[in-house]
């Protein structure tokens, strides 16, 4: 059960799908996860107003963990501590951060408890705790201030609740790890999958220009549910930092390889970014529309059929959107226009222009960046994305036949 001086649990989660940071704050020297429970529970941490010490990490098994502190208030004030968890399994999965904070009474000593979770544990997972004082603001809102204390434990080292290793399989070739479900129908073919993504690999690194300097990690499933629980995203695949998730047999082997491969080049808006894929996806081969509801349809000839249905978004739209994907994004129209304005852009101006524009062009909905963005963009090519619609749409099929 909870400490009764815990005042408020605060739904903060903040879920992404990055290797573990440590956000310059120590690490713990020691070799395997219980010298860490130890180092946590050795931890004394003081200021002026608090003394905080026997850190209790719990059990540090996937799920659910349980944490405490000792804290006594050393004042004659009751004072507001705030406690920050953050659980980074590594490798793909889902890191969770939970926020809390905790009433501590005036020259008293309290056992405070809070918790935090492990989608999975791996060999690289760690715990960030770190603590803070909120300071309330007007209408309830809480400023979370710079932590007093921070450190990152190593959870994974020598733990024998890791399931990872017990779920997934690993095969590495010379530029991926490849971890197939053991479920997954990729488990029996791993090898024939992994001289796939090289060969994959060895193409769209020579059309970008570019190398990816560590492997890169690719998480085959074998269906979306385990996939969802593991980094809850919905989709086929996804692509973040130099991981690759998808479900085995859904998706092409470019389209999530480009993203990997093309942010050594930059983060640019959706429509360059997610253009792309789906663009080196169609020249590679693939059927880059297969589940975009344009199965067998090339891109420029899925616009033209959208235009016939009298769906369209206007470029001006386009190079405004963060994301495409998400429902709001309308992806069975805005992902042909994306790729069938990329290929219009290479194809006509060259591959090296837009590398730079790649390059220079930030991804964000702020509308002074969307405004530079133009900017940029007629400063590459001579011309806003808005005056080339006309010039790409001739290029297309007639939407009249």
């Amino acid at each position: 059960m909870f400490s009764p001086y815990r005042i408020l649990f605060i739904g903060l989660v903040l879920l992404a799908l990055a290797m573990p940071t440590r956000n310059g704050f120590p690490q713990s020297p020691s070799t395997d996860y219980r010298s860490e429970l130890d180092a946590a529970r050795a931890e004394v941490i003081e200021t002026d107003s608090l003394t905080i010490k026997a850190l209790d990490l719990g059990e540090a098994q996937p799920g659910i963990n349980h944490f405490s502190a000792v804290v006594k208030n050393k004042t004659a004030n009751i004072l507001t501590l705030g406690v920050d968890l953050r659980a980074e399994p590594g490798l793909w999965f889902l890191n969770v951060q939970r926020a809390y904070p905790f009433l501590i009474w005036p020259h008293g000593e309290t056992t405070i408890e809070a918790s935090y979770e492990f989608v999975r544990l791996a060999d690289e997972s760690t715990l960030r705790v770190r603590f803070f004082f909120p300071e309330v603001k007007a209408g309830g809102a809480t400023d979370f201030l710079p932590p007093f204390f921070g450190k990152t434990y190593f959870l994974g080292k020598q733990n024998p609740a890791i399931d990872v290793t017990k779920l997934f399989d690993r095969h590495d070739t010379r530029h991926f790890q490849i971890y197939c479900a053991r479920t997954s129908p990729a488990a029996q073919n791993v090898e024939a999958i992994g001289n796939e993504r090289e060969a994959a690999y060895e193409k769209i690194s020579k059309l970008l220009g570019v190398e990816y300097p560590g492997p890169i990690i690719l998480a085959l499933y074998s269906d979306a549910e385990s996939k969802r629980h593991d980094t809850h995203h919905i989709g086929d695949g996804l692509a973040r930092g130099n991981n690759m998730v998808e479900i085995c047999g859904k998706i092409d082997p470019y389209h999530e390889l480009t993203h990997v491969l093309a942010g050594r080049l930059g983060d640019p808006p959706a429509m360059l970014n997610e253009g792309l894929a789906v663009y080196v996806s169609e020249s590679m081969g693939a059927d880059a529309l297969k589940q975009l509801s344009s199965p067998g349809l090339k891109l420029d000839d899925a616009v033209a059929a959208h235009r016939r249905q009298g769906q369209f978004i206007l470029l001006d739209e386009l190079f405004t959107f963060t994301d495409i994907g998400p429902d709001s994004s309308r992806p069975t129209i805005s992902y042909p226009e994306a790729g069938s304005f990329v290929k219009f852009l290479i194809s006509n101006y060259g591959l090296e222009k837009f590398r730079q524009a790649y390059k220079s062009l930030e991804n964000s909905d702020s509308a002074a960046t969307i405004r530079k963005n133009r900017e940029t963009f007629r400063t590459i090519y001579g011309k806003f994305p808005a005056d080339m619609e006309q010039g790409w749409l001739a290029t297309l099929p007639s939407p009249n036949k």
